[in-house]
């Protein structure tokens, strides 16, 4: 949504997100960051993306940024979307202190089969995971690597590009 219509998050007035009944249960409020639905929806609002590090920053979660963001998202279980399981689909609507009202009904998670992840978003989750653990180096060989298996003769070409030098 942030692709298509830019906005700042001090121009959100509320977030409705509509959910399973079942999965509202598991996000709702939770105090573990990359759990709690509400926490995540106003990281995303406060830096425009959600990365793997600001998902999983506790500290994050009494930044007063995001808590102001964060009073303004609801979080409702859907019936309609409770019988479409295991379909994961979400709706949500923006509306703004202007009063405009922007819905996406998003039908499949990002990076399932119904909605893959190109190379390159693949390639950039990788890096953003592993660069922090095995370095920008040994990161970039690992990727290239993997995303030309069918060159490598031996699995065990493998190991060292796994280890910390």
């Amino acid at each position: 949504m942030l692709n298509k219509h830019r906005f700042e998050a001090d121009q959100v007035r509320e977030v409705v997100v509509r959910v399973a009944t079942d999965e509202a249960t598991i996000v709702d409020n939770r105090e573990i960051p990359d759990i709690s639905l509400q926490h995540l929806v106003a990281v995303m609002l406060v830096d425009k993306n959600v990365t793997f590090r600001s998902a999983h920053d506790k500290a994050r979660m009494e930044d007063p940024a995001v808590l102001r963001q964060r009073v303004k998202v609801r979080l409702v279980r859907d019936d309609e979307l409770e019988r479409r399981m295991p379909s994961r689909e979400a709706i949500v609507e923006v509306t703004l202190a202007n009063g405009t009202r922007l819905t996406e009904h998003v039908e499949a998670v990002r990076g399932t089969v119904e909605n893959p992840m190109t190379r390159d978003e693949v390639a950039a989750k990788a890096r953003e995971l592993i660069t922090p653990v095995l370095g920008a180096a040994a990161c970039a060989r690992l990727i290239e690597t993997v995303l030309n298996l069918e060159q490598v003769n031996n699995v065990r070409e493998l190991r060292p590009l796994l280890q910390k030098t």
